[in-house]
């Protein structure tokens, strides 16, 4: 096999399309790149009605930022804060709850991670 799969996006399954939409774009301030009355893709991330392939499926989604603190600041207005600021070997974090309850993480990554680079 000459190709290699690469990271392509993760679904999550939501409850109401357009409240969920409506978070990804006024709060987290995501651009709509795809849409379907039960799709709406973001880059590299979607949020669908139907039914999800492998059944009931849970995963953490971390969105990655430089200003975690100007972040932290607009974002904790708009939404409920599950996980305050924390300060983590890999970087500076914390959750918020998306309108299905479900946390999404927001995360400044340190200079100086723990994990290396492979080459």
């Amino acid at each position: 096999m000459n190709e290699k799969p690469k990271f392509g996006f993760i679904v999550e399954y939501v409850k109401d399309i357009e409240i969920a939409k409506n978070f990804y774009v006024e709060t987290l301030g995501l651009n709509v790149e795809r849409e379907h009355p039960n799709y709406v893709q973001f880059d590299t991330f979607a949020i669908a009605t139907d039914e999800p392939m492998g059944g009931e499926v849970k995963q953490e989604v971390y969105w990655l930022v430089k200003d975690i603190n100007s972040i932290f600041t607009s974002i904790s207005k708009k939404a409920e804060i599950c996980l305050s600021m924390q300060e983590v070997p890999f970087g500076k974090v914390f959750g918020v709850r998306n309108p299905d309850g479900y946390p999404c993480y927001i995360l400044e990554l340190a200079t100086n991670r723990p994990s290396q680079v492979i080459e």
